[in-house]
């Protein structure tokens, strides 16, 4: 067998067999100060299958192509776990990546290493989103799902997801995107309907002229305020993390991990739910926000249907309250700007009527079209699911091919000892 062991410069060394002097056959190649490995098969100088271990303790088990992750395999890192398809580096394109703490995950496809297309995110409380995606944020068309009230993550911060949500940020801590919660403050995960508006929630007092059940109330509408707010924020950015090799060359790792809760500086009363209230919208999203048409519901009968911008209502829509009165006309910034409450004195508002009309229709077309796009999801994410299970297959083989370097290295330089992952762990902890 033509090989050795050759120690760089830096510290690190690589030992296995070689041709034309360049890594072939089996080895191990550790990082600068020995720090990190690839143990596996080699072919003209590049990984084919094996297994790579940061300095961190992070793990890559799976197949190679050009010095970058491609093809299947599994990442662990920290509390979360890939398995499915790489491309040039990339997550791609069809994967699972899940927590190893709690249920949040997400199944379905990916582009340069973020969500895109269609998949499924499920949420750290159990909750859901189903449809399409863009650059890892919510945008097109698709069902958010609430766990019953009783069970759903409380939000803490405007700046924070649920416990264990699928955002994601760069590994030095750089926010790529605007960071936003699903919820405001103070509420639970999914649930966005509440029966005071946002001015309500950061002061606390009444502006405006507009109460309900109020009968001369009504008579003052241009000042009104809507008693529902139907804000909801999320996270989306992107994380990287380099990989050290004999050449010292990047692989993408762009991927997605949870913010935890947080503290916020005030925290609004919320109405009185029962536990067993669920709630869900279906509609347009752009940018990982509601915005265009869509419908939101709860099951105890409160329902909004009309038009969003960046989480708000904004535009023409009707509210419906559980107990069967409606509100409808124009809002702004999640405030009924111009319209009327029904079953009250009746208000000249012929042309307003008709927009909220195209309004409403809007948005249940959008909630049909949001329900093919889960059926499209699901469809993805079952494809994602049977990748991540081949992916389970290469991360064996992997594992194979490093034990195989490991005897090879062993017999060229029985002097040559580089700890396993678990003393490099234990090491660095």
């Amino acid at each position: 067998m033509t090989g050795g062991r050759f120690d760089f410069d830096d510290g690190g060394s690589y030992c296995g067999g070689w041709e034309d002097g360049k890594a072939h056959g089996h080895g191990i190649c550790t990082g600068p100060k020995g720090q990190g490995e690839y143990s596996g098969s080699w072919a003209h100088g590049f990984e084919v299958v094996g297994v790579y271990t940061w300095p961190s303790g992070n793990t890559y088990q799976g197949y190679w192509t050009q010095g970058k992750r491609h093809g299947l395999g599994v990442e662990t890192k920290g509390r979360w776990c890939y398995r499915g398809e790489w491309t040039h580096g990339f997550k791609g394109r069809y994967g699972l990546r899940q927590s190893l703490s709690s249920p949040a995950r997400y199944e379905g496809t990916w582009s340069n290493g973020l969500q895109d297309g269609y998949g499924v995110e499920t949420y750290g409380d159990g909750g859901t989103y189903q449809g399409q995606w863009a650059g890892g944020m919510r945008h097109g068309y698709g069902v958010r799902q609430s766990v019953p009230f009783g069970m759903a993550t409380v939000i803490r911060s405007p700046l924070r997801t649920s416990l264990a949500s699928l955002r994601s940020e760069q590994s030095n801590g750089t926010i790529l995107h605007d960071i936003s919660a699903d919820s405001p403050a103070g509420t639970r995960g999914g649930f966005v309907l509440t029966f005071h508006s946002d001015t309500e929630l950061m002061t606390g007092k009444k502006k405006g002229f507009f109460r309900r059940g109020s009968l001369l109330g009504n008579l003052k509408l241009k000042r009104s305020e809507s008693k529902s707010s139907l804000a909801s924020k999320r996270s989306s950015a992107r994380s990287e993390a380099s990989m050290s090799r004999i050449s010292s060359a990047n692989s993408d790792a762009n991927s997605t991990i949870s913010f935890g809760e947080g503290d916020s500086e005030y925290l609004p009363v919320e109405d009185h739910v029962d536990a067993t209230t669920t709630e869900s919208y279906m509609g347009e999203w752009k940018n990982d926000k509601r915005s265009g048409f869509g419908v939101s519901e709860r099951s105890n009968g409160m329902k909004y249907e009309g038009e969003w911008l960046n989480n708000q209502r904004n535009g023409y829509g009707c509210t419906t309250f559980p107990d069967g009165t409606k509100e409808e006309g124009k809002y702004k910034n999640n405030i009924l700007i111009r319209g009327k409450k029904k079953h009250l004195i009746p208000i000249r508002t012929s042309k307003i009527q008709e927009k909220v009309g195209r309004a409403t229709e809007g948005a249940h077309r959008a909630a049909a079209i949001a329900r093919t796009k889960v059926d499209i999801a699901a469809s993805r994410t079952a494809h994602a699911r049977a990748k991540a299970d081949a992916a389970d297959g290469a991360a064996q083989a992997a594992r194979q091919e490093s034990d195989i370097a490991r005897g090879v290295a062993r017999e060229l330089s029985p002097t040559f000892c580089q700890p396993d992952i678990d003393v490099n762990w234990r090491d660095m902890i």
